[in-house]
């Protein structure tokens, strides 16, 4: 059976979708489940396509334990690789309404993936408006609210573990 494919997304991807792949892929090898999941990122615009992880954001990954090197590649989603994924994990309701869109465009029976919003696994947020649930966008801020974002990002970790499994159990 092949692997159940996860995709991180934001904007650039040098920040937000990076950090989160590492912090996903970490947990999933934590829980066992690296031969049956893959994880992967990508951004919506192309402006820093081809560029590493933004340093800052490395930094704080580092600061919350997680090991170096973070090899990484700033990368553009594209339409025609959308459906090879099951499970799009958006950073904000713009990347979720963007890919969404893109979603639109493909024909059902190609299948598409499941677009949810990062936050949306987080304890004590489900009834929350998706507009409510925007992973900090720490660029324009210091080293702090890189730390601050990785820390909200780990909060959802244990609810996309468990809808894994569950969707994993499914199969």
């Amino acid at each position: 059976m092949s692997p159940l494919r996860l995709l991180t997304v934001c904007t650039g991807n040098v920040c937000r979708s990076p950090a989160a792949a590492v912090i996903l892929r970490r947990a999933i090898e934590l829980e066992g489940l690296s031969a049956q999941v893959e994880v992967g990122s990508a951004g919506t615009t192309w402006e820093v396509e081809g560029m590493p992880m933004d340093e800052r954001i490395e930094l704080s990954l580092e600061r919350a334990g997680y090991p170096r090197p973070f090899e990484h590649t700033a990368r553009t989603i594209h339409l025609t690789e959308l459906m090879t994924w099951d499970l799009v994990l958006a950073m904000t309701p713009e990347h979720a309404q963007i890919i969404r869109r893109m979603a639109d465009q493909v024909p059902r029976e190609q299948g598409v993936p499941e677009i949810e919003m990062w936050r949306r696994f987080e304890p004590g947020v489900e009834a929350l408006p998706e507009i409510e649930l925007a992973v900090e966008d720490p660029w324009y801020e210091g080293q702090a609210a890189f730390d601050r974002t990785v820390h909200q990002m780990e909060q959802a970790v244990p609810g996309i573990i468990a809808h894994v499994r569950e969707v994993l159990a499914a199969r």
